[in-house]
């Protein structure tokens, strides 16, 4: 019994959205019921969202392709037919070219059937006038693509002209504008803080995880992707394609360019995931180099344990060491300002970095037009237009060159004062408001808190350890937790205080001279400071 082969096709990613390919499959259900001589292939071929205008589905992967490919295998064979919608859907190339792509097809004895108007074309019907109706089904497919192309480049050219004049253009937008490409003053905050977050080292589906749980119409369908077309479309800093100040900006250059510079970072980066708990993640074990998890008791974070020796005991990690919660956060507190600063300075450029910034960016930009000028001339040697062109292109980036080689050199205005500052009472308002943003900014620094088996806990850039003695008991009542630092011992309270609204600066005032009466008791006497205060 021959077998029915189907060929779905439609050009815009777009129409998947729509009913084509449903509509598509339907009719070849509908013809296999009225046609029960042939029993439908396991072999159906598809191009979803490819263009028949240019030929893509003829191309190597493209789904016709694939269909001759089985013609020529013997696959397919005679009094088999190949089903499609209409014959536009084999493809809209231009008559000569679309007879090639199907003569394959007729002359190994299948026939196409188009299911629009159920007329079948095999080697046997084109010897008579049907031959005229196929070409003429042909040039009629091909005639409309090319009208359609033709008015798309022409409102193409007539928008850009507009755009290049200051005049506001219609054309798709961004979610932040509307379709005459005025700001969205609602979304405006919003968007600004998904490259604030991204720049912070949030990852792209947090960040719309972030948006949909908002619960701004806008953004309910909002994904990873989504976000990460957004971090990278200029319409940001108002431009439409190469042309800049068509719309609005959302965000500032320096913030885009920032954007940017991060998103280079992480394609040659490790995957990282971007944990709930701002701890997680920045503590690590010293035997695997693994995360430490948290156990809770009666709801609440109590110790933490390396999450490989968890999963799979000693055949994973042995370090099977849990430290209280307290004492991770007691000694959190107490190492975190030096590197939350590096982080702030890291995020927040100064004028000189700016310009740095900036400079790359449009180095990049040179460079890809020096290789593009210069492939042009291996084509056509000797063009005075493309040597003149080569030669200012190169002149452009010998002066920013230079200009960024004097930046290097020179001494930027110094922003670790204002920094020093604000920097305790941003890290406090990040740990209540937003745990999730202050975890990836001290993962941009490489801050960590390291455990061994024997209680040993190293933090990164800190030149002395701590260690984790054990827990402090009278009877069954646990007092606290014993840490050693510089050869004295202090018991670290099982609560743990939250920071509260006025006594931020207080709070850390207070650890720092807790920490400088600890360091000048230990250099003048040699005394345990817990000894002398009691």
């Amino acid at each position: 019994m021959p077998t029915a082969i189907s060929y779905i096709r439609f050009s815009s990613s777009k129409q998947s959205d729509g009913n084509s390919h449903q509509r598509q499959i339907e009719a070849v259900q509908r013809w296999l019921i009225s046609n029960p001589t042939y029993t439908a292939s396991t072999m159906n071929f598809e191009d979803l969202g490819v263009s028949g205008f240019h030929g893509d589905h003829i191309k190597d992967g493209g789904g016709w392709a694939k269909l001759l490919l089985a013609v020529e295998a013997g696959h397919i064979k005679a009094d088999d037919v190949v089903l499609v919608e209409a014959m536009d859907r084999t493809g809209r190339l231009p008559a000569l070219q679309m007879i090639e792509i199907i003569r394959p097809v007729l002359q190994a004895g299948i026939a196409i059937i188009t299911l629009d108007d159920n007329n079948r074309f095999d080697e046997a019907s084109l010897n008579g006038p049907q031959i005229f109706l196929l070409v003429a089904k042909i040039q009629a497919a091909h005639g409309y693509s090319k009208i359609l192309s033709e008015r798309t480049k022409e409102s193409y050219q007539i928008r850009k002209e507009k755009a290049r004049k200051g005049e506001k253009v219609k054309r798709g937008v961004p979610v932040w504008l509307t379709t005459h490409g005025e700001l969205k003053e609602h979304l405006a905050p919003h968007i600004k803080e998904v490259f604030d977050l991204y720049i912070s080292g949030v990852g792209k589906n947090t960040i719309a995880n972030r948006l949909r749980g908002s619960g701004i119409p806008e953004f309910k369908t909002c994904s990873g992707p989504t976000v990460g077309a957004w971090l990278q479309n200029t319409t940001a800093i108002g431009y439409w394609n190469d042309i800049p100040d068509v719309y609005p900006s959302v965000v500032s250059r320096e913030i885009f360019l920032q954007a940017q510079k991060r998103w280079k970072e992480i394609t040659i980066a490790p995957t990282s995931r971007t944990s709930k708990n701002f701890l997680v993640g920045l503590v690590k074990c010293g035997i695997c180099d693994g995360n430490l998890i948290f156990h809770n008791k009666n709801g609440k974070p109590h110790s933490m344990r390396c999450l490989t020796n968890h999963r799979l005991r000693a055949n994973g990690c042995s370090n099977n060491k849990s430290i209280p919660h307290s004492v991770i956060r007691h000694i959190y507190s107490v190492t975190v300002s030096q590197h939350f600063r590096k982080a702030l300075e890291r995020v927040e450029l100064t004028a000189t970095e700016k310009r740095k910034l900036t400079i790359t960016s449009e180095l990049d930009e040179i460079r890809t037009k020096i290789e593009r000028a210069v492939d042009a001339l291996i084509n056509l040697p000797g063009m005075p237009e493309l040597t003149s062109a080569l030669k200012n292109l190169n002149s452009q980036r010998d002066k920013l060159l230079v200009e960024l080689e004097i930046l290097d050199r020179t001494a930027d205005e110094d922003k670790s004062t204002s920094i020093y500052f604000n920097e305790a009472l941003a890290e406090d308002e990040l740990l209540l408001s937003d745990p999730i943003k202050l975890n990836s900014l001290l993962k941009g620094v490489s801050y960590t808190i390291t455990t061994y088996t024997d209680g040993l806990i190293i933090v990164a850039g800190e030149l002395y350890p701590w260690l984790y003695t054990g827990v402090k008991r009278t009877g069954n009542h646990t007092l606290g937790y014993k840490v050693q630092y510089l050869a004295m011992e202090d018991v670290i309270s099982p609560e743990i205080n939250t920071p509260s609204w006025g006594k931020q600066t207080e709070c850390k005032s207070e650890q720092m001279r807790y920490v400088l009466r600890r360091s000048h008791k230990l250099i003048t006497t040699g005394s345990s400071v817990a000894d002398s205060e009691a």
